[in-house]
């Protein structure tokens, strides 16, 4: 298979390579410059991700990406998550299992916080307090990440 972006073509290519490091690819986006290429990859590991972590992962990445791009003039940004990220595709469920999220249900109802308990491919299941709520896929408008609502 040969990738139509050059963003999933550096995914599959970064992917094992930092999963390998102890790290989840969450996503990654690039554009082709005049003079090389931008990178923006967001990355995540359940003990947190700090600048050590991220500087790491862009040195391991740089010659890869270097590689793919064939060019040395290559701009690459390696972040955490942030508190509030939104959720952007279904992947990112599994990622952050065990992560509290808000759910605003496509229906018009108010937003609904849980820890993500379960995923699957039709959907997850967020546990609120004990309680559980499934949540398809196709009923969830927009989701994020919320700190708030993970009991420590």
């Amino acid at each position: 298979m040969i990738p139509n972006t050059l963003g999933e073509e550096i995914f599959q290519d970064a992917e094992p390579i930092v999963k390998g490091m102890g790290f989840e690819l969450v996503e990654l986006r690039a554009v082709r410059t005049k003079t090389g290429a931008q990178v923006f990859a967001v990355v995540h590991r359940p003990q947190g991700v700090d600048h050590e972590a991220c500087s790491e992962i862009l040195k391991t990445l740089r010659p890869r990406i270097q590689m793919i791009t064939e060019s040395p003039s290559v701009r690459i940004e390696v972040s955490s998550p942030g508190m509030e990220r939104v959720l952007k595709s279904r992947r990112e469920f599994a990622i952050f299992r065990g992560r509290g999220i808000s759910v605003l249900p496509r229906n018009g109802g108010d937003w609904v916080g849980g820890v993500v308990a379960e995923t699957s491919e039709e959907g997850v299941e967020l546990d609120t307090k004990g309680k559980r709520t499934f949540f398809s896929y196709e009923d969830i408008r927009k989701a994020k990440l919320d700190h708030t609502q993970e009991v420590r």
